[in-house]
């Protein structure tokens, strides 16, 4: 009488295959995820040097900066929503809510310096975009820019919150942005001065 053997797995081998996965899965979704926020970091970085580029080209075209406060150095604080849609509404020459040419802040011809994206907009909880308020890919909205006002081609960056931290000195520049975050683990902070 022949014996049919039956091919399969063990309950051993089904316990180690599971085992070996899941040390492996342990070992790379802490990985990936700080992959992916690095790379959030790097996208968030190219759109602030965007809106440096914007300031720019603005100074080029009119020969003064936006927001210009006199001869002193000053920060375009956009966590503010008032100044965050003055601002879209300088470097894009259109209206915030309605898209409609609109001459503000200096930008009499209406020029656009900057068409803003859907990934530069807060969300708000209903997962609708607020168009008068930017943020980061991280949906955090404590952007600040600082220009030098007096033209001494030096600019001293002072984030009030706990990071980024302050650069050690001076830093050679005419403008440069940076992310605060008073909470690390909900927001990540960054800035242009820093690697």
């Amino acid at each position: 009488m022949n014996k049919k053997t039956q091919k399969g797995f063990t309950l051993v081998e089904l316990l180690m295959v599971l085992a070996v996965v899941g040390l492996l899965a342990s070992i790379l979704i802490p990985t990936a995820g700080s992959i992916r926020e690095s790379a959030l970091k790097t996208l968030c970085k190219a759109q602030l040097s965007q809106y440096i580029n914007a300031i720019v080209q603005f100074k080029s075209q009119y020969g003064y900066y936006p927001f210009a406060r006199g001869n002193k150095d000053y920060v375009i604080d956009l966590s503010d929503p008032e100044v965050s849609q003055e601002f879209i509404e300088i470097m894009s020459g259109r209206d915030a809510k309605s898209g409609k040419s609109k001459s503000t802040g200096g930008n009499r011809k209406r020029m656009s310096f900057h068409d803003f994206s859907e990934n530069e907009f807060y969300i708000l909880e209903d997962d609708l975009y607020s168009l008068t308020q930017l943020a980061d890919r991280f949906n955090n909205t404590n952007i600040r820019i600082m220009i030098d006002g007096d033209g001494d081609g030096f600019i001293y960056p002072r984030p009030s919150m706990i990071a980024p931290t302050r650069p050690r000195a001076k830093i050679r520049a005419s403008i440069t942005a940076w992310v605060e975050s008073d909470d690390l683990d909900k927001f990540p902070a960054y800035s242009l001065w820093e690697n």
